[in-house]
C-alpha cells in the first residue's frame, strides 16, 4: 500500500470537520470517507460517468469530493494538526471519454489574496479557463448548520472559492496544482545528499555540500511545502556551484513530512518551522533541530544566509534582509544592487526591515544569533512574472544570478550613489509571504481560543444570571409569605394553642378517610358465619391477586396493628 495512503488512512490531521462545515453545501449527512484499493499514479479517490480523479500520493492534496451535474465540488485538507489552513492543493483527472468540459470548485481555500485570477493554476497540459476566486457565501442558509460550534467557526473563518473549467481532449492524466509540483521524491533523487536526521514519518533530512574553501554558505529551501519555486531554484544552484572561494551547505529540503503530506505551510505536527529557530525542539520541530546542530561546528564560519520562499502575491523574485545601522544597509544595498538590472528581478519589492516579533524566523536568527552579516530572505514568486509563470530556463537564469552575487558579495563598494534606494515594510500588504503575512496557524489558534474564552465568559455571564435570578425569586417569596409568619408570630397563646388542636384533628380525618378509601377490611376478615378458608388457600388467592395486598407498614401507619 501507498505510504501516504497508509499515513492519511490511520489519521485524522484536519482538526477542523470541513464535512461538517460545508454539509448542507455538499448534502452530506453523516458521511465518513473510506480507503479504497491503490491505483497507478496515485491513489483511485472519486469516478463520475465522465471523469476519475486520482490523490493520495506525495505531495498531493484532496479531502473530499461531490458531484453536481458538470461540477466537481472540492474539499481540501488542511495542513497537519492545524485549524484550517488550507491553500495547496494537488490533484490528477483523467477523462472516460473525448471532449469533456468540467468545472471544478475548490471551496475552502483560506487566503484572501491570490494571483491565481492572473496566472491560472498550474495545469500539465493546457490551461483551464473561465476561471474565479470569490468569497465563499458561507453566512447563506444553504451553508448554515446546527452545530454552534461549527456555525461560530463560519463566522470567524471565512472561506474562498476558486473555481475553473477545464476541456479534456483525450483520455490523458491531467495534473492540476497551485502551483508546479516538486514532490519530496525528486529531492531524493539529487545526487551526493548526506542524510543529517529523520523526521516523525521517517522522512530523511538532506544535506548537499559543494565547493570547497574555508567560508561557509547555507542555503534552505522548502521551508513551506506549498512554495515548490524555491526547490526548482535551489536544483540548479546546485547544478551550478563550482566555487573555490565558499564552501556551499544546501539544504534543500527543510520540511520533507509537510511536502510529503500535501501540507500547505507545517510539518506534520503543525508547526511553521520558519518561526523556531531560535530554540528549536527534537519532538515537534525535528527539521530545524537537526539543522542548526549540524552547523554548530560551522557557526563561526558561516558569512552568508540564503532562504528560499515562494510568493503568492507577488511577482518576480526580491530580496528581505537585515540591517540596524548604515553601514550594515549599505553593505547588503551593495549585494542587492548586483541584483537590480536581472530582468526577472524587482527591486521594488525588497526590504531591509527587521520586526521584532519575527526573531525566530531563518533570516534574523542566523544574522542575530550566528552574527551572519549577509542573511537574506529570496522571495520567488510562485506565478511568474507578467509573461506567466517560470519556467525552467527562468529558474537556471535565477539560480545563476543568485550564485554570480553570492561570490561577489564581499567586494567593495565602488560608488555610494550607485547604492539602490530600499523602501522598509510599511503595511501588512506588502510584507514577506512566508515571515509576515498571514500567519495562518497562530491566526486560527488565536480565534479559536478568541472564541473559546468568549464561550466560557458567556458561560459565566449565564450562571451569574441564574443566580441572580434565584436570588430574586427567593427575595419575592419571601415578601410573599413575610405578612403570614408575621401574623402567626402575633397571635396569642391561646390562639396558637386552639389551631394546633384543629390543625391535628383535621390531619386524623385525613387519614381515617384515606384508610376507609383504600381498604376494605372485610375482603381480608370474613365474618364468623362463614367457613374460614385454610391458610395455605389464602396465600394462594393473595399470590393470584385476587384481592389487594395489606402492606403491614401501612397497618401500622394507621395505627391498625
Amino acid at each position: 500500500m501507498n505510504k501516504k495512503l497508509q499515513l492519511i488512512t490511520t489519521h485524522n490531521y484536519s482538526l477542523i470537520n470541513y464535512l461538517k462545515v460545508f454539509q448542507k453545501k455538499l448534502q452530506l449527512l453523516d458521511t465518513t470517507i473510506q480507503p479504497q484499493s491503490n491505483q497507478p499514479n496515485g491513489q483511485f479517490t472519486f469516478i463520475t460517468t465522465q471523469i476519475q480523479i486520482y490523490s493520495l500520493y506525495d505531495s498531493s492534496n484532496l479531502f473530499y469530493l461531490t458531484e453536481d451535474k458538470d461540477t466537481i465540488n472540492i474539499l481540501l485538507n488542511s495542513d497537519s494538526n492545524t485549524n484550517g489552513c488550507t491553500q495547496w492543493f494537488h490533484f490528477q483527472v483523467q477523462a472516460l471519454k473525448p471532449t469533456v468540459t468540467i468545472k471544478f470548485k475548490i471551496l475552502n481555500n483560506r487566503r484572501s489574496q491570490q494571483l491565481l485570477t492572473n496566472s491560472k493554476p498550474y495545469t500539465s497540459k493546457s490551461a483551464c479557463f473561465d476561471l474565479h476566486y470569490y468569497k465563499t457565501n458561507i453566512h447563506h442558509p444553504y451553508y448554515a448548520n446546527d452545530d454552534s460550534y461549527i456555525a461560530k467557526y463560519q463566522q470567524l473563518m471565512p472561506f474562498y472559492t476558486l473555481e475553473f473549467k477545464f476541456t479534456f481532449q483525450d483520455e490523458e492524466i491531467i495534473t492540476f496544482a497551485y502551483a508546479q509540483p516538486y514532490p519530496l521524491s525528486r529531492a531524493l533523487t539529487l545526487t551526493d545528499y548526506k542524510t543529517i536526521g529523520y523526521t516523525q514519518l521517517n522522512n530523511p533530512i538532506i544535506q548537499i555540500k559543494r565547493g570547497k574553501a574555508k567560508q561557509y554558505v547555507v542555503i534552505l529551501a522548502r521551508q513551506h511545502p506549498s512554495e515548490t519555486s524555491g526547490s526548482f531554484v535551489v536544483e540548479q544552484l546546485i547544478n551550478i556551484i563550482n566555487s573555490t572561494k565558499y564552501r556551499y551547505i544546501i539544504y534543500p529540503m527543510v520540511n520533507p513530512d509537510g511536502v510529503f503530506l500535501g501540507n500547505s505551510r507545517c510539518n506534520l505536527h503543525g508547526v511553521d518551522l520558519n518561526r523556531k529557530w531560535i530554540n528549536p525542539q527534537l519532538s515537534s520541530e525535528p527539521e530545524v533541530y537537526y539543522i542548526k546542530q549540524s552547523l554548530e561546528k560551522y557557526k563561526q564560519k558561516i558569512i552568508m544566509m540564503v532562504d528560499l520562499h515562494g510568493h503568492s502575491t507577488k511577482q518576480h523574485y526580491f530580496i528581505y534582509g537585515c540591517a540596524n545601522n548604515q553601514n550594515n544597509n549599505n553593505e547588503i544595498k551593495n549585494l542587492i544592487a548586483k541584483f537590480q538590472n536581472h530582468s526577472l528581478f524587482n527591486l521594488n519589492y525588497c526590504s531591509l526591515e527587521t520586526q521584532a516579533n519575527r526573531k525566530s524566523t531563518a533570516r534574523q536568527t542566523f544574522w542575530y544569533q550566528y552574527k551572519v552579516q549577509f542573511s537574506i530572505t529570496i522571495e520567488i514568486s510562485l506565478f511568474g512574472s507578467q509573461n506567466g509563470r517560470f519556467s525552467n530556463s527562468d529558474y537556471k537564469e535565477i539560480a545563476q544570478q543568485i550564485y554570480n552575487s553570492i561570490e561577489k558579495c564581499n567586494e567593495p563598494i565602488a560608488d555610494q550613489a550607485t547604492l539602490p534606494m530600499i523602501k522598509s515594510l510599511s503595511d501588512e500588504q506588502n510584507e514577506s509571504d512566508s515571515e509576515c503575512e498571514q500567519d495562518f496557524v497562530h491566526d486560527m489558534v488565536k480565534k479559536k481560543d478568541t472564541y473559546q474564552e468568549t464561550k466560557k465568559f458567556l458561560f459565566k455571564q449565564k450562571t451569574i444570571q441564574a443566580e441572580t435570578q434565584s436570588i430574586q425569586q427567593d427575595q419575592q417569596l419571601k415578601q410573599l409569605l413575610l405578612p403570614q409568619i408575621k401574623t402567626i408570630k402575633s397571635m396569642t397563646k391561646s390562639e396558637h394553642k386552639s389551631s394546633t388542636k384543629m390543625e391535628f384533628e383535621n390531619q386524623m380525618k385525613v387519614k381515617q378517610d384515606s384508610f376507609q378509601k383504600n381498604f376494605n377490611i372485610i375482603n381480608y376478615f370474613p365474618q364468623r358465619n362463614t367457613q374460614p378458608k385454610r391458610m395455605s388457600s389464602i396465600k394462594k388467592e393473595l399470590n393470584q391477586n385476587k384481592y389487594p395486598q395489606i402492606k403491614i407498614e401501612q397497618l401500622k401507619k394507621y395505627q391498625i396493628l
